[in-house]
């Protein structure tokens, strides 16, 4: 995943890390991605990388896992005008009953409800924010 073209005031945090504010044995997303485009917005996305084949209960568990992250540092009042996109990011292919999990299960962030954004490896991340 490419992250040319999104704005300069942003935040990535690694979950995989020590000191990652998860436990050991909590569910995590590999990235949890914030940023300011304006003063008015903000981008949040949790995400998962993916090498091969994509276990879409598992996935969408670590995204929903980082979306509850970006609730507890993320007040509701700021998140009222947020872009909120859950991003898997994969580089295998994906069985069908895989794709279709995926399509059926939303991510929540303070109310709002997304489905999961799946981009290929190498595909700038700016793209989530502008569909």
């Amino acid at each position: 995943m490419s992250l040319a073209g999104v704005p300069p005031s942003r935040l990535i945090i690694d979950l995989d890390k020590p000191g990652a504010p998860l436990g050991p044995a909590d569910a995590r997303c590999d990235y949890l991605f914030l940023a300011e485009p304006s003063c008015r917005t903000l981008w949040v996305a949790p995400v998962e990388l993916k090498k091969g084949a994509v276990d879409a209960s598992k996935a969408i568990g670590q995204l929903r896992a980082g979306a509850r992250l970006a609730e507890r540092l993320v007040s509701a009042h700021i998140a009222t005008g947020a872009r909120f996109r859950p991003v898997l990011a994969a580089g295998g292919g994906t069985h069908k009953a895989e794709r279709n999990k995926m399509r059926a299960n939303r991510v929540k962030f303070h109310g709002y409800s997304e489905p999961v954004r799946r981009i290929k490896c190498g595909t700038p991340l700016i793209d989530v924010f502008k569909q």
